[in-house]
């Protein structure tokens, strides 16, 4: 079974302050980093073999797989790339500013961003559907690893949410991982396992 593993990045500078974070970037915390390692750590325990890894290219996504790949010594010699269509979602003149102000949830916000400037909801989906699509098609009987972002995410799983054999209401902490498995012939996800940091160590 050709399989997805898809983490939030670690936490960062804004998430600690509670700010907007979409197309803007703030890097990891030391919490973030030691968020990556133990996500690298429980890959490892679950002898979890990827033939592919993949990351949003923002910064906190890109250095958040690196850290995953340097702590794995079985990932080193694993090609991966930077995907435009893991980048967050865009907040328009949301970002950078605090989260409280937003009178919308930041988490699945809809299409209220786009009065704002923001991208609309199904565009965003879209996106990520394709890109992970992709990304295993490109790399048949091959797991895939990708790191991604909270609300980008979210719509990935809102996309195969009737699939699903495991529970969808859970909060997706930073470098929470959500394991798909994939059907090439129908190119369909089905998300079997949400693993949040306290399940991880």
């Amino acid at each position: 079974m050709q399989r997805l593993y898809l983490m939030r990045h670690g936490q960062t500078e804004y998430n600690l302050k509670g700010l907007v974070q979409g197309h803007c970037d703030s890097p990891l915390t030391q919490k973030g980093i030691d968020e990556a390692r133990e996500a690298a750590r429980w890959l490892a325990d679950q002898n979890v073999e990827i033939g592919y890894a993949c990351s949003s290219p923002l910064g906190r996504a890109h250095d958040t797989l690196s850290i995953v790949i340097d702590e794995n010594p079985a990932f080193a010699s694993v090609p991966r790339a930077d995907e435009p269509g893991l980048i967050e979602r865009c907040y328009g003149t949301y970002e950078a500013g605090p989260m409280a102000d937003m009178p919308i949830s930041p988490w699945n916000p809809h299409d209220e961003l786009v009065a704002c400037g923001g991208d609309r909801e199904l565009d965003a989906r879209k996106r990520i559907v394709e890109a992970l699509t992709r990304a295993m098609d490109e790399h048949p009987g091959q797991n895939v690893l990708a790191v991604a972002h909270g609300a980008i995410i979210t719509q990935f799983k809102l996309a195969w949410e009737s699939r699903a054999t495991c529970p969808q209401d859970v909060f997706l902490g930073n470098c929470c991982i959500l394991v798909f498995d994939y059907d090439p012939k129908d190119h369909t996800f089905t998300n079997t396992r949400i693993v949040n940091q306290a399940d991880q160590a």
